[in-house]
């Protein structure tokens, strides 16, 4: 590849995919004492500074397309973007510019992009081969863990795809729960391991919203949630480096059910729902205590591996301003990768160590 084709290089794909975007249907939880309220909300947009023009998707390396494709495709039920088979695609070496961008040397790259209906970003799955990598099976509470939320439709058909797959399920028991207390809901929530050990939280609401009436397939919306060291310390973090907008923190609590969802008896959380301005996807940043935590950071290659890919307006001030805040450059020589034209691309951690994708598209007319 030649770094002229860096505006269409992104995390999944190194293909900046253009993502279809739907109207938002954010299902989100908050936790406040013993309390588990589940709701659709879209965010409030408040007035802050963010360099983000437009989310991207979220992402996560992969031991095998052959092995993950398949499963988001066929068991989830995600649609793969765009008419083109993934899996027909053959590896491409990474030349110099592209080794310092994801930070690996020697690498043949190939991936795959969903489309995620009702949510305005998209998910993304990368393979990185040619090379050593690791993988690190990673626990819900590890600080930098990252789960796919998705609203479905109908949590006893997707159950029965899961248990013919042989899926990994977390959910203690082995099966959904109903978090809302009511035991006359027909809610459902159950949580997984994708073939790569990446969480999949799926949540059937009581009752199905009246907006995904006109939604075809079993998914209904998504949302992303971060597992995090310190909820203030993220919050301020992610104000100062995107102008995050975030919702009063939640209480610390616990909740026999929900413990029993994600399989962490004795386990206590607090959770803040925030969202970047100008966009309605939902972040929810969950810190957990009284359970061992160790900090979840992986390379761009390595299987497991996630990360948020967005276009912002001006790169080098993009990453200025991160650095700023407190994080920290992952590609090669710590700033981004350019053309001449002014598209570039940069990965950069937050403080928990996630790692984003900073996409800069090319100047007007170049």
């Amino acid at each position: 590849m030649k770094l002229t084709t860096l505006l269409k290089i992104s995390l999944a794909g190194l293909v900046l995919v253009t993502v279809l975007i739907f109207l938002p249907l954010i299902y989100t939880e908050t936790i406040e004492g013993s309390k588990l309220t589940s709701f659709l909300t879209t965010p409030s947009v408040a007035a802050q500074t963010t360099p983000v023009v437009q989310l991207q998707n979220l992402a996560h390396a992969v031991e095998s397309l052959d092995k993950t494709v398949p499963f988001y495709r066929d068991v989830i039920g995600l649609p793969v973007n765009g008419a083109r088979d993934p899996l027909a695609a053959q590896p491409q070496a990474l030349n110099e510019d592209m080794s310092k961008f994801t930070a690996t040397r020697g690498a043949k790259f190939r991936a795959a992009t969903f489309r995620i209906p009702n949510a305005n970003f998209g998910f993304e799955l990368t393979e990185f081969t040619g090379i050593t990598r690791k993988a690190t099976l990673p626990r819900l509470q590890d600080i930098g863990a990252a789960t796919l939320a998705l609203t479905i439709r109908d949590m006893d058909k997707m159950f029965m795809k899961l248990k013919a797959a042989n899926a990994v399920i977390v959910t203690a028991g082995g099966a959904p729960v109903n978090p809302s207390g009511n035991a006359n809901s027909k809610m459902r929530e159950l949580l997984i391991r994708d073939p790569d050990g990446f969480f999949v939280q799926l949540r059937q609401p009581d009752p199905i919203p009246s907006a995904s009436a006109g939604v075809a397939g079993d998914i209904l919306g998504a949302s992303i949630q971060l597992s995090i060291e310190d909820s203030a310390k993220t919050v301020s973090f992610l104000h100062d480096a995107i102008g995050f907008n975030a919702q009063p923190t939640g209480q610390l609590g616990t909740n026999a059910v929900v413990a029993d969802l994600i399989n962490l008896p004795g386990s206590q959380w607090r959770i803040t729902h925030g969202n970047i301005p100008g966009t309605t996807a939902d972040f929810a940043l969950i810190e957990y205590v009284v359970v061992p935590r160790v900090k979840f950071s992986l390379g761009a290659e390595d299987p497991g591996s996630p990360a948020f890919t967005m276009v912002v307006r001006d790169i080098d001030a993009a990453v200025d301003q991160w650095k700023k805040a407190g994080g920290t450059v992952a590609t090669t020589g710590g700033m981004a990768i350019k053309q001449a034209n002014g598209a570039g691309n940069v990965f950069v951690r937050d403080v928990n160590g996630f790692m984003w994708e900073l996409i800069g598209r090319a100047a007007p007319g170049q």
